[in-house]
């Protein structure tokens, strides 16, 4: 079997560096700011705030999805306090949200990255820019809307059971899924999950492994990764501990389905490259999955994507627990950037779905075509928080 198996989807080239083209000379004039928050019903009351951004009749809205429930709490005084008005192009908007640096007060409750903050002004005021402008994302470089290709990722239950999966693809034979492992996973899960379908139900498993020190720390036995990398050849193998140990345990087909999430943030952190400073790994990725909050700014996130596109690494989306209009702010980017990738970015009508809903809608996502801005509205379950 080739190292490259499971890998069955390519990047659009080009199109990453036609958008950051195109947005660092967009034009955008903000007159405003203001909030909104979104809370979703359990999961530990999981709050975001919307960034609204005012312009010429127009508003331009991102997403916060600062996990820490104090972060949040501060957020709409700490925007409120901004003041970005004036008339901008995106790049010379970029400088000044550099200059500004990390805005948001550190408590020692926050476990917050930069770049989630920073990502709610840039997507605001690319929403802002594309509304003033009267386009979309894709018509502003005269492309398509491609559908999404959606993984689902969902928890397996306690203790963790194949039936999830069994269930949701009794209901559609083609959904898959990005499953996180836990201590509690062993061979015979592993192997619950190959049965499942036609075998290729899971299209990737999250160890993360390199959380060590932040708010988890999984540190599993190569005899783990081994399961999974024999017994589920057709998934990607996201965010390993790697040692000497679990290296030598993998095969090489395995080890070309590494693929790398957490510590990606701009383009010098991909490994195997020439200029890389990574320190996690010194093995060319076979994927990396691309969180735009992550990355914080356009140019952080479309230049690795660039670096990508050059490197012939695939990328795929990841989500991060969005509860309105960012989740589809990362549809957008995926549908021109690398739509037929297992993205994990399924629509937020899923979060506390279960196969039994008669909600939902399974297959690819198709952004709607007409409208304008960057992103759209969806159905949710989270409602205002008042």
């Amino acid at each position: 079997m080739s190292s490259r198996a499971a890998i069955t989807w390519t990047n659009r080239t080009g199109r990453a560096l036609s958008l950051l083209e195109a947005i660092i000379q967009l034009p955008v004039t903000i007159e405003g700011i203001g909030t909104s928050q979104l809370k979703l019903p359990g999961q530990m009351g999981r709050i975001s705030t919307t960034l609204e951004l005012a312009g010429c009749g127009h508003v331009g809205r991102g997403e916060d999805i600062s996990y820490s429930p104090v972060t949040q709490a501060s957020l709409p005084g700490v925007y409120g306090a901004l003041d970005l008005s004036g008339v901008w192009t995106m790049g010379s908007l970029a400088v000044r949200l550099d200059e500004l640096g990390d805005f948001v007060p550190k408590t020692k409750e926050s476990d917050d990255k930069p770049g989630y903050h920073r990502w709610a002004l840039e997507s605001a005021a690319l929403d802002l820019a594309l509304r003033q402008r009267g386009c979309d994302l894709a018509e502003l470089i005269g492309a398509e809307w491609e559908p999404v290709r959606v993984s689902l990722s969902m928890g397996l239950g306690t203790p963790p059971s194949a039936d999830v999966v069994r269930r949701w693809v009794e209901r559609d034979a083609a959904v898959t899924f990005k499953l996180d492992t836990s201590m509690a996973w062993d061979h015979t899960l592993v192997a619950e999950l190959a049965a499942v379908g036609d075998g290729h139900a899971v299209s990737s498993v999250d160890f993360k492994g390199l959380y060590s020190g932040d708010w988890i720390d999984n540190d599993y036995p190569p005899t783990l990764y081994v399961a999974v990398g024999s017994g589920l050849p057709g998934a990607l193998i996201e965010d390993a501990k790697l040692s000497a140990y679990v290296e030598d345990a993998l095969d090489e087909d395995a080890l070309g389905r590494l693929a790398w999430d957490y510590p990606i943030t701009k383009p010098d952190d991909v490994p195997g490259l020439a200029g890389s400073s990574a320190t996690f790994s010194d093995l060319r990725p076979g994927a990396i999955n691309i969180k735009p909050s992550r990355f914080g700014s356009f140019e952080r996130l479309l230049g690795t994507i660039i670096l990508c596109d050059r490197e012939g690494i695939p990328c795929y989306s990841g989500g991060q627990f969005e509860l309105g209009i960012g989740r589809t702010q990362v549809q957008a980017i995926a549908s021109l950037c690398y739509p037929d990738a297992p993205n994990d970015c399924a629509p937020v009508m899923f979060h506390l779905a279960t196969a039994e809903s008669d909600d939902v809608l399974l297959g690819p996502v198709v952004p709607p075509t007409g409208g304008t801005g960057f992103g759209w509205d969806a159905p949710t379950r989270a409602r205002p928080l008042t």
